[in-house]
């Protein structure tokens, strides 16, 4: 239901009158009558249901509801003022709206921003990291980057990357140990391990030959960029995907510890509006060049 607001003259009125304490001063520098400024003072305070003005002394001083609303009426002409300057007598720049998973936008995502802005010349980014849960994102952005299978009813979806999850730890952690790679699977269990709240290492052991029995952990993140930041200091090792991974192993943070690897099946897709298609495929194509070229060989 569209609201109904009191008229912008009326509450001009009533800041220059709370200004200089008097009707017909206010009346004056706002080129009106004294009657029209008490009119649309009556009328403002007809809305409130409360006076805003007292009279003392032949002044008009404001009530305490009246200096409680003239306090925050002024903050709110302030940022009506912003918002007018931000796009008068000026050519607003196009703009799109990127929602990215949680784990990527950490892991991966701030390294390539150069190369996203690059692709968007003339355009700004606007990246948001908005909940998984929360669907209602979608139709609130141009795109979004988000792990799932693939089933987003009423939006378009495009599968950006497949993966795979290895068991990683730091060359650190190795060394303190007086172990070098590859290890079997048995050494891998026998390092402190890192659980994952949203992942089993059930899969891990079954490729791996071994009881499929949940090892303890000695901690346990909701995150997984947390979990690869962790396995990076030496605080354990983990299951980590190849693409939230990849930079670590690249600088020589991580490394895989085994050849056991299982594919994953929750991916990284692309998801947007149908009505954005043609605005954001350039976009999409950039994407996937720069998740090919971080999974690519190190």
């Amino acid at each position: 239901m569209l609201k109904r607001y009191p008229s912008i003259q009326s509450m001009q009125a009533f800041l220059q009158a709370a200004r200089v304490g008097s009707f017909s001063s206010a009346a004056r520098q706002l080129s009106l009558t004294h009657s029209a400024i008490s009119q649309q003072i009556r009328t403002l305070e007809e809305f409130v249901g409360q006076p805003l003005f007292v009279r003392e002394s032949g002044r008009v001083v404001l009530t305490d509801a009246g200096v409680l609303f003239a306090n925050q009426l002024t903050d709110g002409f302030e940022q009506i003022d912003r918002a007018l300057s931000s796009v008068k007598e000026r050519t607003v720049k196009q703009s799109i709206t990127l929602d990215v998973d949680p784990e990527l936008a950490q892991s991966w995502l701030v390294t390539r921003l150069p190369a996203l802005l690059d692709a968007l010349t003339g355009t700004s980014l606007t990246v948001l990291s908005t909940p998984r849960h929360e669907r209602s994102a979608f139709e609130r952005v141009d795109i979004a980057l988000r792990y799932g299978y693939g089933e987003w009813e009423g939006f378009e979806n495009a599968l950006i990357s497949g993966d795979r999850l290895t068991a990683m730890g730091s060359p650190a952690l190795l060394e303190a140990r007086g172990l070098s790679l590859p290890l079997t699977p048995e050494q891998v269990l026998d390092l402190p391990l890192l659980g994952y709240t949203k992942r089993s290492w059930i899969p891990w052991l079954t490729a791996a030959g071994l009881p499929a029995v949940e090892p303890d952990a000695v901690a346990v993140f909701d995150n997984a960029a947390g979990l690869i930041a962790a396995a990076s200091a030496g605080v354990g090792v983990g299951l980590a995907r190849g693409l939230l991974a990849a930079d670590a192993k690249r600088e020589g943070r991580l490394v895989e510890l085994t050849q056991v690897e299982i594919p994953t099946h929750y991916n990284l897709y692309a998801v947007w509006p149908r009505e954005k298609a043609a605005r954001v495929a350039p976009l999409i194509d950039v994407i996937r060049e720069l998740v090919a070229q971080t999974v690519s060989p190190c």
